[in-house]
């Protein structure tokens, strides 16, 4: 018999985000004791009580720079009456410590920080011993290195001794495919508890001289999957690719945009996301709502449930108009959602846990609600997962 999985418990490092007094001291004395992450990090949360990074403006990363007005002409007509796309600003993770102190070219904190910060979070908030975890699933938009890949890297950095870890990629909807597999596991009595985690660092990659470089952020989250009380939980799922559109959007090795070399000096080459077919990225959009309502209307068919039977929504956000126009097209209104665009943009794989778990922190999502969670993602991939929200997920988040 197949027992009854769900999320319990939820966790998400977006820089700068305040955490709350009455958990300051607890928290910093668990990512002391119970995590490799460097001292200045956890030092942030100590001394300035919010998560360590900042918040950048549109002001400070382009509108004040001395190419601003070059970067303005360059874009389309019609995307200089709205040159950020919605976006006001959006999160930005610290240097990285070790690099600040021993190269002449510091670089952004690393994934496996940003993903070992939040992976930390979900578990301080669920109260589970880290013995008892199993397994770890992990994604990385921008992984440390190609391989290996993080996640026994966030096993170790977390201490998790008596688990497994392994990497799941399907770009932007892998949270929920990461959920799915989860959920799985602890169905069929195979895992006991699973972490999922989940970072987008797009300070690494970021080619500000892009017309949409102002849109995506920084940001991690992860979640805890367990067994629930019968009742809660998982539900349905279904998911489906596209590959004829895998060279939509791609990570390139190129130049960027707007760039003077010299003849001597560096290229400053590098991967950058970047819209490589155009023609496919037409493809894309134009199918994008269709795409989202076939994926959760087949989940919904597999137990007899319509619309009618969602009480929240949550999903990904690459574009400001994107959440409203899927509502619509699956027929679910739209105060039924959450969108964080303006304050994070688009945070790829991270949107869904971070939407997820503000609405939660929000009162917006309850004890016995059903709720989809859903997601497109570049190669393409979409899934949407459909679950019942068990009490523990609302008590171990209002604690």
């Amino acid at each position: 018999m197949l027992k009854a999985a769900g999320i319990v418990s939820l966790g998400g490092y977006m820089p700068a985000k305040v955490v709350p007094e009455g958990k300051r001291k607890a928290l910093v004395d668990f990512l002391r004791k119970e995590t490799l992450l460097y001292p200045e990090y956890i030092d942030e949360i100590e001394e300035k009580g919010h998560l360590p990074g900042r918040i950048e403006t549109n002001y400070e990363g382009w509108e004040s720079q001395p190419w601003y007005q070059a970067w303005l002409e360059k874009l389309p007509p019609k995307r200089r009456e709205d040159p950020f796309n919605g976006t006001k600003e959006r999160c930005r993770v610290p240097l990285d410590p070790d690099s600040v102190k021993n190269s002449i070219h510091p670089h952004p904190m690393l994934s496996s920080d940003a993903e070992t910060l939040a992976g930390a979070l979900a578990i301080f908030n669920s109260g589970i011993n880290k013995d008892e975890i199993d397994l770890v699933l992990v994604h990385s938009l921008v992984p440390d290195r190609h391989v290996p890949l993080n996640a026994s890297l966030i096993q170790h950095k977390l201490g998790l001794n008596n688990a497994g870890a392994y990497n799941i990629d399907t770009c932007c909807s892998s949270f929920v495919t990461m959920t799915e597999i989860a959920m799985t596991y602890v169905r069929m009595g195979l895992k006991k508890n699973v972490l999922i985690v989940c970072s987008a660092l797009d300070s690494i990659i970021n080619d500000r001289s892009t017309y949409y470089s102002p849109v995506p952020g920084d940001g991690a989250a992860a979640a805890i999957v367990s067994e629930v009380p019968e009742g809660y939980g998982y539900i349905a799922s279904h998911q489906a690719s596209i590959g004829t559109r895998h060279k939509a959007i791609v990570f390139h090795k190129r130049k960027p945009e707007m760039v003077l070399p010299t003849q001597q000096g560096p290229s400053y080459e590098q991967e950058f996301v970047t819209f490589y077919d155009m023609e496919l990225c037409k493809e894309v959009a134009y199918n994008a709502k269709e795409d989202m309502k076939n994926v959760v209307n087949n989940t919904l068919k597999k137990v007899g449930a319509t619309a009618n039977d969602i009480d929240f929504i949550v999903m990904h956000q690459p574009t400001p108009w994107i959440t409203k126009a899927w509502c619509e097209a699956i027929g679910v209104p739209p105060e039924k959602s959450y969108q964080s665009y303006k304050k994070y943009g688009n945070i790829a794989c991270v949107s869904v846990p971070t939407n997820f778990l503000e609405a939660v922190e929000n009162g917006l999502i309850k004890e016995g609600d059903q709720i989809i969670i859903a997601s497109s993602g570049v190669g393409e991939n979409h899934i949407a997962v459909f679950q019942k929200i068990a009490p523990i997920l609302i008590k171990n988040i209002r604690l």
